[in-house]
């Protein structure tokens, strides 16, 4: 038998095979559309409050007290008093003591890239350590108020070329900024 013959026919039995086992074995395995999904037993809250697993300690919860999925309620770690159960969740978010909102500029009269001129009106104390932050990108540096030079009118801050360079293009100002201080 020639060895081209005898390759060809493996082949095309194989291509036979696979055309009719494939779609077969999609067909038979196909079953129901639902996969089927592990559930894990409801965890069990303690009067203190801390939720453990189900497997690490018996089951205290009252059927009644979990919903018709077979959760547990939430527990709560730190409070004296549970919240309401129409009451939104409050999320406590530390305030910035000394920061203000406003754009920022440079000018090429500011020779000392750690000094800048900002706006006294917004409460900026002179020689104060400034952190300005693009809120753009988020990139920031730091200067000095300074006491020379006139009070910026359009911005509220201004930065040195250089310094303005490493929060922004020059070609975007101004840009706006979070200017936050520490007293020197």
């Amino acid at each position: 038998m020639d060895h081209d013959y005898a390759q060809r026919r493996r082949v095309a039995l194989a291509i036979a095979v696979t055309a009719v086992a494939g779609p077969a074995a999609f067909l038979l395995n196909r079953g129901g559309d639902e996969a089927p999904t592990a559930t894990a037993p409801p965890a069990t809250v303690l009067s203190t409050g801390v939720a453990l697993d189900a497997a690490a300690a018996p089951s205290t919860a009252d059927p009644a007290d979990t919903d018709p999925l077979g959760t547990a309620p939430v527990g709560y770690l730190a409070g004296s008093t549970l919240p309401e159960d129409d009451a939104p969740a409050r999320i406590a978010i530390p305030r910035l003591a000394e920061a203000v909102k406003g754009v920022a500029s440079f000018s090429s009269d500011i020779s000392e890239t750690t000094r800048c001129h900002a706006k006294t009106s917004n409460g900026v104390p002179f020689n104060a350590t400034l952190t300005v932050t693009n809120l753009d990108n988020s990139r920031s540096v730091q200067c000095v108020a300074s006491v020379g030079g006139p009070e910026p009118t359009s911005s509220d801050v201004v930065l040195a070329t250089a310094t303005f360079a490493q929060i922004a293009d020059l070609t975007d100002a101004p840009v706006p900024v979070q200017i936050t201080w520490a007293q020197a």
